[in-house]
C-alpha cells in the first residue's frame, strides 16, 4: 500500500474506533427504538438524503437485513408523476417543505411506523419537515448526522430548527468537516469517512436488534441471502406481512 492509502485506511479505523467509543450506548438505544416499534407491528422508514441515501440503502430489503422497513426517495415523486425531473434535479429541492409533505403523503405509512433519517449537517429544510410531521403524530425519530457538519452549517427550516433539535435520537458520525482527509496533492484533499462511517452505523443498530431478539426467544424477521435454499420461501412469509408498506 502507498502511504495515502495506508493513511487514509489509518483515519477510517481511527473514526470507527471513535464511534463505538462514545456512540455505543446510543447505538444500543436505536436497536431498542427498532424493536419497539417493529414489536408494535411498525415499519422503520428510512430517509436518507444526499450522501445520506447510502444509510438508507445499507438497511433496506438486504440479506441479512431485518424486513420492516422501507426506503423513501424523492426520486420516487419523479416515477410516480408527482415531481418533474426538472425540479427533482435543482438544488433548493431539498428546501422544498411541499415536497416533504408529498413524500411522506405518497406512501402507506402507518401510525406505528418511526423514522431514521440520515444527512450529514441535518439542516435541509426537508429532513427538519419530516421529522417534524413524525413528531406531530407521535412517532419516534432517529437521526443520523455529523455533528460537526450540523454545528457548521444554518437550518433551511423556517423554523430555524435543525434536525438534531427535532429528533428523539441522535447518532453522531463523528466524522470529520469538511470530510476530507488525505492530501492526495498540494492544495487537493480527498477521502470521505461521512458516508462509511453513517454504513457501519447502520449495520450496528441492525445486528443489535437481532440480538435484543434473541434475548428476548422471539424470532427475527430476518432476510437470507436469496443463494440459500428455500431462502425465497422465508423471505416471502416474512415480507407479505408488510405488503403495501416496504415496496411502496
Amino acid at each position: 500500500m502507498n502511504n495515502q492509502v495506508k493513511e487514509y485506511f489509518q483515519l477510517a479505523q481511527e473514526n470507527l474506533d471513535m464511534i463505538i467509543e462514545k456512540e455505543h450506548d446510543k447505538l444500543v438505544m436505536a436497536a431498542q427504538l427498532f424493536k419497539q416499534c417493529m414489536d408494535n407491528n411498525g415499519v422503520v422508514q428510512l430517509f436518507g438524503v444526499k450522501h445520506g441515501l447510502g444509510f438508507a440503502m445499507e438497511l433496506g430489503y438486504r440479506a441479512g437485513g431485518l424486513m420492516p422497513f422501507h426506503k423513501m426517495n424523492i426520486n420516487d415523486l419523479v416515477m410516480k408523476g408527482k415531481l418533474t425531473q426538472q425540479r427533482y434535479e435543482e438544488a433548493d429541492v431539498y428546501d422544498d417543505l411541499q415536497v416533504a409533505h408529498t413524500l411522506v403523503e405518497s406512501y402507506n405509512i402507518y401510525d406505528e411506523d418511526m423514522y431514521a433519517i440520515a444527512s450529514e449537517t441535518g439542516c435541509e429544510g426537508i429532513v427538519v419537515e419530516v421529522a417534524l410531521m413524525a413528531k406531530a403524530k407521535g412517532q419516534k425519530v432517529l437521526a443520523v448526522i455529523n455533528k460537526r457538519a450540523a454545528d457548521a452549517s444554518e437550518s433551511h427550516h423556517p423554523s430555524g430548527k435543525k434536525l438534531e433539535d427535532v429528533a428523539d435520537l441522535v447518532i453522531d458520525t463523528l466524522a470529520p468537516y469538511p470530510d476530507v482527509n488525505v492530501e492526495v496533492e498540494e492544495g487537493v484533499r480527498s477521502g470521505a469517512l461521512n458516508t462509511i462511517n453513517g454504513n457501519i452505523i447502520a449495520q450496528c443498530i441492525t445486528v443489535e436488534t437481532y440480538n435484543l431478539y434473541q434475548q428476548a426467544h422471539e424470532d427475527c424477521p430476518i432476510l437470507l441471502s436469496a443463494n440459500l435454499a428455500g431462502a425465497d420461501v422465508h423471505n416471502k412469509a416474512i415480507s407479505d406481512k408488510y405488503e403495501g408498506r416496504w415496496n411502496s
